[in-house]
């Protein structure tokens, strides 16, 4: 590694300002209260979890999770996910990592809840990010007549929607949020659908999104009638069969799909997530991947609606090359960021020389933080720009060293352009930024 290149790129792109284009953020609180929420992100309890060798339930209370997670700090050190939390403690609590180590625990958490409870914290988390925009995961039901900060962007989660009408009651959400008795009929249940994207397009939403399992296969073309049965099925609150499941699943991706074309909103679709795999876990932290997960489920979707824009996720390292492949050959495929498992510098690394060397400038996506927290956004952008800059700096020795008649010349000022490029131009051009 050429760390003096590596350091000049890295430098140079820490001064780009940052537009997360997938967060859990929260529109009524962006930030955290209390350092629990903070140490009480996911990425933490499952580590602690771990590592203690036995497990045991994860407490609500923001200062029981600091408690939870502490003893096992030192089991933490040189994982990616400890780094993040002392980007926040270094940058925006102003606590040297050295002192998470030589100090009490209630030293640590007086200084951060004294930073924290500041008048002026929000806007320090943004000032120090240098963060422009965040886009949000918002439910159906959410109301959001009210939000008014441009900078936190909704974007409608529909996985409600197609996998659990039943467990979430979803049908009446659905019936109190779009004022519809969708329970009714089809019919009834598609104008409230229709409502709800009409309502997210008035305010600016930047994508329909959904999460799949490994290897969904996308039915084929579900008849009016079956879907008819299901309706009613769920309407009455009656069991469904694997088979209707997956109708209703195949039916309701066509008419998201759908509605996305006449509200010409991107559906970003997220691939690959085993939910409830280990009961033992912590929230959020009970699901996998399989290293034999597909795309090839969604081939009809694709084909169909030609006109809506798909940026897909994936989160086994395996579908990575397979989701290069397809946004090099699909018009309407763009390859979305380092979803969950594949958000570690290694996996991000190949993933990143890979779709830069074969897929189109305009088709990548080059990240997004999932964080739930406005506070992990930048240690995670961190992260992914000491990668960026790691395989810019290959890329430009090995242009030096092979020619332009073997690869194309990069310099410096070359791969900041094209950094850039997936990191800004691209999401403002597909998501938009109003």
């Amino acid at each position: 590694m050429n760390a003096t290149l590596v350091s000049q790129l890295f430098r140079e792109l820490q001064k780009l300002p940052i537009l997360d284009p997938h967060t859990h953020v929260r529109a009524d609180q962006p930030v955290a209260k209390h350092l629990g929420d903070l140490l009480g992100y996911h990425y933490y309890t499952e580590l602690a979890n771990s590592s203690r060798g036995t497990p045991v339930k994860l407490p609500d209370d923001p200062q029981a999770r600091i408690d939870y997670v502490w003893p096992h700090l030192p089991q933490l050190r040189g994982t990616v996910q400890f780094d993040w939390m002392m980007g926040i403690s270094e940058i925006l609590l102003g606590i040297p990592r050295a002192d998470w180590w030589t100090q009490p625990k209630e030293t640590i958490v007086k200084r951060a809840q004294q930073v924290i409870e500041s008048k002026s914290y929000a806007s320090l988390v943004w000032e120090k990010s240098n963060l422009t925009q965040a886009y949000m995961t918002n439910l159906f039901d959410e109301d959001l007549s009210k939000h008014a900060d441009a900078r936190l962007v909704p974007c409608l989660r529909t996985d409600d929607l197609v996998f659990h009408l039943v467990k979430q009651k979803t049908l009446p959400r659905l019936e109190q949020a779009s004022g519809i008795k969708v329970g009714e009929s089809l019919d009834r249940f598609n104008e409230g659908l229709s409502k709800i994207f009409e309502r997210y397009a008035g305010w600016k939403m930047g994508y329909a999104a959904l999460g799949l399992p490994p290897n969904y296969i996308q039915a084929g073309e579900v008849s009016r009638s079956q879907a008819e049965l299901v309706h009613g099925r769920l309407a009455a609150g009656e069991h469904l069969s694997e088979e209707q499941r997956y109708a209703w699943a195949a039916y309701m991706l066509d008419r998201i799909a759908a509605e996305c074309a006449r509200v010409k909103a991107p559906f970003v679709v997220m691939v690959g997530a085993d939910r409830e795999v280990y009961p033992q876990g912590v929230p959020a932290g009970q699901d996998l991947f399989r290293c034999d997960s597909h795309l090839r489920g969604l081939d009809g979707l694709f084909n169909k609606y030609a006109d809506v824009r798909f940026p897909v996720m994936v989160v086994s390292d395996t579908a990575g090359l397979e989701l290069a492949a397809q946004g090099w050959i699909r018009h309407n495929v763009f390859v979305f960021s380092h979803w969950w498992y594949a958000n570690n510098p290694e996996d991000i690394r190949r993933e990143v020389r890979r779709r830069l060397d074969v897929l189109p400038r305009n088709k990548m996506i080059g990240f997004h933080s999932d964080g739930y927290s406005s506070e992990f956004i930048l240690p995670k952008f961190n992260t992914y720009r000491l990668v960026l800059a790691k395989v810019l700096a290959e890329k430009i020795e090995e242009s030096q060293v092979a020619g332009s008649s073997v690869t194309e010349p990069l310099d410096t000022k070359a791969a900041l352009e094209l950094a850039e490029r997936i990191l800004i131009q691209n999401p403002k051009a597909l998501f938009g930024i109003r």
